[in-house]
């Protein structure tokens, strides 16, 4: 079992004058999407009495829904997620509480941390390790900030993700979220962590203790959707490496995951294992390694 920490999220996506409305958050996609793979996953996450018309899409899908606390104080936690030609706009509209370490009891094993909206403190990310054998972070919901008008602005500090990594067997950054520099300083701190660095249709990076692979994504497929890709490359190589699988396959099988689900809409996209398998295979001829 894979659990899935972070809010889960309302999301208004807008492409041109296209807007649809449905669930989000690492623990909705990574819950939908693994599941199909025959992945158990356990979503973790708080939200507001406002989610309670989506509870039934996870039932549906036999995915656990007891994790899913349901708040009558907040309301779930909500983007606006504009889309422009290559770019993409991201505004918030509500946020949920942050997690308190007794929203975070008897933990599986293995967990995914993919915060939204910095709901997830260093302190609670010491109670998860503390509690936990195998820690994957995606870097997104840590770096996030809002401006006056609450769009999503980002802002590193070095120290905070060095003091983060202590905490992360796996840890995860888009090119949105750090640039090559500030990537590089965190790979020197922690060489021996497995670092990920995702590029869009560019592909991911992963670097380990001096090895480095590295895997274009471009026209694979006829992507429709890229919202949660990132999530579900995260989740997928954190299950995968928790259970001790090869580094190399791990690496490309959760980026035939994420390749996979950019083919659906929303959270609601369909596949299985032959259609990762396929994409793999492609992607295996596309691998560098250095």
């Amino acid at each position: 079992m894979l659990g899935i920490i972070g809010h889960t999220a309302i999301d208004i996506i807008r492409r041109g004058s296209t807007v649809r409305r449905s669930p989000g958050g690492a623990p909705t996609y990574c819950s939908f999407y693994l599941k199909q793979l025959g992945i158990e996953p356990l979503p973790i996450t708080l939200v507001g009495s406002d989610f309670n018309n989506y509870l039934n899409d996870y039932r549906v899908r036999g995915i656990v829904t007891d994790r899913i606390k349901v708040l009558n104080d907040c309301d779930s936690t909500s983007y606006e997620i504009t889309y422009y030609d290559t770019t993409r706009r991201l505004r918030l509209l509500a946020r949920c509480r942050n997690f308190a370490i007794h929203d975070l009891y008897d933990l599986p094993d293995t967990v995914a941390v993919n915060p939204i909206a910095r709901e997830v403190s260093l302190d609670v990310m010491r109670h998860i390790r503390g509690v936990t054998r195998f820690v994957g972070v995606d870097l997104q919901g840590f770096t996030r900030v809002f401006d006056e008008n609450n769009y999503v602005d980002v802002r590193i500090n070095i120290n905070d993700v060095v003091e983060l990594m202590r905490y992360a067997d796996v840890i995860k950054a888009s090119v949105d979220d750090v640039s090559m520099d500030e990537f590089n300083a965190i790979i020197s701190k922690y060489p021996d962590k497995i670092v990920v660095l995702t590029m869009g249709a560019n592909g991911s990076i992963l670097m380990h203790n001096g090895r480095k692979f590295h895997v274009s994504t471009d026209g694979i497929v006829n992507a429709k959707d890229p919202t949660g890709a990132g999530d579900v490359l995260t989740c997928a190589l954190t299950y995968m490496l928790g259970r001790g699988e090869d580094l190399e396959w791990s690496f490309i099988f959760s980026n035939a995951v994420a390749v996979a689900k950019t083919m659906g809409e929303g959270p609601y996209g369909v596949i299985n294992n032959g259609v990762v398998d396929e994409i793999a295979n492609k992607l295996f001829s596309r691998l560098t390694r250095a």
